[in-house]
């Protein structure tokens, strides 16, 4: 009897460890994948095996400058993600706890400032035509992250395929896609603001099969014949397809070339032709030059541009027609935040047989908003003599009575030459600028309040080259007629103004209040 109880206690002794072992050494947060079939609606596990990373990817990782002021610490239930050069990476799935600040990987401190990593997850063994979604959340109520969310292929270099990296729509991303290829895929969750405090977060992973007609309400031309097959576009278009409207933009990077695009049409049926959206994001100040190269031969490119609201900025169809250049290049000066849309189209409809032989590249770079040029000389100016290097002051002319309506002596300044491309046409473009102080707070101009001696000058936005400059007169005026390529912009430096005129030209008035003069002319 002694002998058969102490080998029960030594069993369940046994067992009690072998449990504790089995609790010690699992995963934190248990990876679950889900789909549904229209016919059963039931929930299927997906068996997680981790990915073999063979080409790692090209992405700079974290985003410099963001920071998490740490209020808990957090050991994150997946471990050896946080970079993309990781030899195995997790498939990506349903999980939770997990964190950007991981107290395992770095020493994390309540009250300590942190930089926050990525984490990396795999998509392999896509179905064509099912439809993906993938969505990260913080935890409940600590609102500890504000999260975006990338996904890229496995081409060499890869590419960013899609991506939700909005600021104002919540602290959560979120993408729903189809895609083009079997992959596999990456997907990587970083931080995109500042507001950032630690904690966990959690991942929501599923993907659903397309529905077919159902059958107790069969369409009469559909009774017979094969059951549809998903669409997963033309065999030639290129990686970014479908993206035929705004909504469909694709998203681009600053000063990063993306090749391999065509204009083969994404549906096979339709008899529009192919036109391709690229939105950028952008900020003020910034000068982007957004441009079409490495044209396949007969490809010829259109390229318009439009602001965050959809409206047209400007447009280029050749850009060097005469010497048989037919790639477009337009410049645009960023006065607000927010997406830049770019339109690429060729204006005209091609056979599909046609359509595979299109090709381009895009881009959008940051250039110089002012391009470093010496000082026009009298050489430069023939007919005007150099000027001194104090402030020069305009002829004086008689102020006009305030009972009378003041007639406007523009002051004429002849342009300087204007750099262009050769073979480039130009346009004559008239610009005219007014400053006054309004005294009398009426918010009009008035006879006797224009401000002399302002300086004004006009700048191609091209090329950054200075076209004209001058002072405004006793009238507060000063006009100007310059030629250039396309759109042109009025600089006023003392009164900080600037501002993009289009060819159609423009008149631009600015008012200075009493409380904003200031005390004296440098």
């Amino acid at each position: 009897m002694m002998r058969t109880r102490t080998l029960a206690v030594l069993m369940g002794s046994f067992v009690a460890v072998l449990a504790f072992m089995a609790a010690v050494f699992a995963p934190k947060a248990q990876a679950q994948t889900t789909f549904w079939t229209p016919q059963s609606q039931a929930a299927v596990a997906a068996p997680q095996l981790n990915f073999k990373q063979s080409n790692p990817l090209q992405v700079s990782t974290p985003i410099p400058g963001i920071t998490c002021n740490v209020n808990v610490t957090t050991t994150s239930s997946v471990q050896g993600n946080y970079t993309y050069t990781a030899s195995f990476l997790p498939n990506v799935a349903t999980y939770t706890g997990l964190a950007l600040v991981n107290a395992v990987s770095s020493t994390v401190y309540p009250g300590n400032s942190v930089t926050p990593g990525s984490q990396w997850f795999v998509l392999g063994n896509v179905v064509l035509g099912n439809i993906y979604s993938f969505e990260v959340i913080p935890d409940q109520g600590s609102n500890n992250y504000n999260l975006g969310m990338e996904i890229y292929t496995t081409e060499n270099p890869p590419v960013l395929y899609r991506s939700n990296v909005e600021t104002g729509d919540g602290n959560t991303a979120r993408i729903v896609t189809t895609f083009p290829t079997t992959g596999p895929y990456y997907i990587r969750i970083f931080q995109i603001s500042g507001f950032c405090t630690g904690s966990t977060y959690r991942m929501n992973y599923g993907f659903e099969v397309p529905t077919n007609t159902p059958t107790h309400t069969p369409s009469p031309t559909r009774t017979t014949g094969p059951s549809p097959t998903p669409y997963s576009g033309a065999p030639n278009s290129d990686k970014f397809e479908p993206n035929n409207n705004f909504d469909q933009a694709t998203t681009i990077g600053l000063n990063v070339k993306y090749d391999a695009l065509n204009f083969v049409q994404w549906d096979v049926n339709s008899t529009d032709w192919d036109n391709d959206f690229f939105k950028v994001r952008v900020k003020p100040g910034m000068l982007v030059t957004c441009r079409t190269l490495d044209l396949k031969p007969g490809t010829d490119t259109n390229l318009i541009l439009y602001d965050v609201n959809m409206n047209g900025i400007n447009g280029q169809d050749d850009f060097n027609r005469a010497a048989g250049d037919l790639s477009s290049s337009v410049s645009y000066f960023v006065t607000y935040e927010g997406w830049l849309f770019g339109l690429v189209g060729e204006g005209f409809s091609r056979s599909a047989s046609e359509q595979a032989t299109t090709g381009y590249s895009y881009e959008c770079t940051i250039t110089s908003q002012y391009t470093a040029t010496p000082g026009p000389t009298a050489t430069d100016r023939p007919d005007v003599s150099p000027q001194p290097t104090r402030t020069p002051i305009p002829t004086e002319t008689p102020i006009p009575s305030p009972t009378l309506t003041p007639v406007p002596p523009f002051v004429k300044v002849n342009p300087l030459p204007t750099a262009t491309l050769p073979g480039l046409p130009t346009t004559a473009v008239p610009v005219s600028l007014l400053t006054y102080y309004d005294a009398n707070s009426n918010n009009k101009y008035d006879p006797g309040e224009g401000i002399v001696g302002i300086s004004a000058r006009v700048f191609d936005l091209t090329t950054g080259q200075l076209l004209a400059q001058g002072l405004t007169d006793t009238t507060g005026r000063v006009s100007f007629t310059v030629n250039a390529p396309s759109a042109v912009q009025l600089v006023v430096p003392y009164l900080n103004r600037s501002e993009i005129i289009l060819p159609a030209g423009k008149a631009v008035t600015i008012r200075v209040s009493p409380s904003e003069l200031p005390g004296a002319i440098p």
